[in-house]
């Protein structure tokens, strides 16, 4: 080992670069500090690596709550406003529900499953049913009918009905509870195989824009026990559900047609006639007639607005009544049941005509 000796403030840089070049000429000193740098390397990598992981997640968590505070919020924006609500017995041992939907909110909604629980004294069953594709846009109304198989049930028999509607969502849409029996054997023979709804008896004034004739006002239109008459005519709305007991569809023809009978002296009584037409989801009727379908156990709305029969060369032209006050309304109804000749006649209500 050297001997150094003289001023200390020489010594000390020398005594540094002797130590500096024993480690430089050291191996196993030079092999800690690549080990020492590559450690470090190795630490920041993985510093790196993990820092980058727990942004990554923290973006995905953030993303994750925003899609859960929006979709609570389009769950809360969701209003569907379910009303007259009818339930049916089949023999079968199925039940038909069907109600108007309205959906009075801003989004469109996907019904996913409706259920049906039904009660009496003796009896509490329930089953569901799930839909595949049902939507109601933002704004649409809809006449909604589902079957729902329950087993244990009797047409004969009075039970309490409760039953909802599911979103896709999740939110629930109750309708409307009813406790009551339905017999369909009694209505088929009793009136015929047609019930009429008499709370939704509507008139509506025709009008002419361009070359086509609209129903004024639809689809609300107004009460049809007090008309008053304007524009090109008058036209008729009829709610009516096909309740054949053997379960078969009705198709009628364009000889369907709605009657009254006005007593104008004690002598004489004048008629007034509107014949069956088609009229489109904008309240627009068709010139031409194509046979309406009454498929068993679905409410369905029939119009009634032409001066003549709908038939070969002879298109829609617009009925007026040339007579006033009180009268009585009937619907002959003309068509086919399962294939076979049908034909119904139903004296249901009165009207009173304002000119």
């Amino acid at each position: 080992m050297s001997q150094l000796s003289g001023d200390p403030a020489l010594i000390t840089p020398l005594l540094f670069k002797e130590k500096i070049k024993r480690l430089l000429c050291d191996k196993r000193g030079f092999s800690s500090i690549v080990g020492a740098i590559f450690a470090v390397l190795a630490m920041m990598s993985l510093f790196t690596t993990v820092f980058l992981w727990m942004i990554s997640q923290n973006t995905f968590y953030n993303e994750e709550v925003k899609a859960r505070n929006q979709l609570e919020i389009d769950r809360l924006n969701e209003r569907i406003k379910a009303s007259r609500t009818n339930y049916t017995i089949y023999t079968n041992g199925k039940i038909s529900v069907t109600t108007e939907l309205q959906n009075i909110g801003p989004l469109s909604v996907q019904l996913t499953t409706i259920w049906v629980y039904i009660s009496n004294a003796s009896c509490n069953v329930y089953n569901f049913t799930r839909f595949s594709n049902a939507y109601l846009k933002a704004g649409a109304n809809s006449t909604f009918n589902v079957e729902v198989s329950v087993a244990g049930i009797s047409s004969s028999s009075t039970y309490k009905f409760t039953s909802w509607l599911i979103t896709g969502r999740g939110n629930v849409v109750p309708l409307e509870e009813y406790t009551g029996k339905i017999l369909i054997a009694s209505v088929a023979q009793g009136i015929g195989a047609l019930q009429n709804n008499f709370e939704d008896f509507k008139y509506y004034n025709v009008t002419k824009q361009g070359s086509i004739y609209v129903l004024a006002n639809y689809p609300n239109g107004a009460s049809g026990y007090l008309v008053n008459q304007g524009g090109e005519g008058i036209a008729f709305q009829v709610l009516v559900t096909n309740l054949d007991e053997n379960e078969r569809t009705i198709v009628l023809l364009p000889s369907s047609v709605l009657f009254s009978m006005f007593p104008t002296t004690e002598q004489q009584i004048r008629a007034a006639f509107w014949y069956i037409v088609n009229v489109n989801g904008s309240g627009v009727i068709s010139s031409t007639y194509t046979p309406v379908t009454l498929s068993f156990g679905v409410e369905t709305r029939l119009y009634f607005a032409s001066y003549k029969i709908i038939t070969g060369g002879d298109l829609f032209s617009p009925s007026k009544a040339s007579f006033t006050k009180t009268a009585p309304v009937n619907l002959a109804l003309i068509g086919t049941i399962g294939g076979s000749p049908y034909g119904q006649n139903i004296p249901f209500v009165s009207i009173y005509i304002n000119n």
